[in-house]
């Protein structure tokens, strides 16, 4: 049974990156998430989270993005949040999170 991998991939876009996560972010990539969000505020410039490829996404991938965003907001540190597809949205919706992270809007 191959179950799909949660990756990250990182690409620059001009002063800034763009985080692409692919696959499953579950309990077992959460650490990978948080370690990649923390050096991307670090280093500074703008941050994209492309959530677009993502599969599927539990409580414990939320709860990064949470604290991501709280600690983002509290060091008045930008970033957006492109949309994962609809199985992947419901979750944020379902929590509320899609009123509280900064998602761009839809062309």
């Amino acid at each position: 049974m191959n179950l799909p991998v949660f990756k990250i991939t990182t690409r620059e876009a001009g002063a800034g990156v763009v985080l692409v996560l692919t696959g499953e972010l579950d309990l077992a990539g959460a650490p990978d998430l948080n370690e990649a969000l923390t050096e991307a505020r670090e280093a500074g410039g703008a941050l994209t989270l492309d959530l677009s490829e993502l599969e599927f996404i539990d409580s414990s991938g939320l709860g990064v993005l949470v604290r991501f965003h709280n600690a983002a907001e509290a060091a008045g540190y930008e970033y957006s949040v492109i949309a994962g597809p609809p199985q992947v949205h419901r979750a944020f919706v379902l929590s509320g999170l899609d009123q509280a992270l900064p998602f761009a809007a839809r062309a």
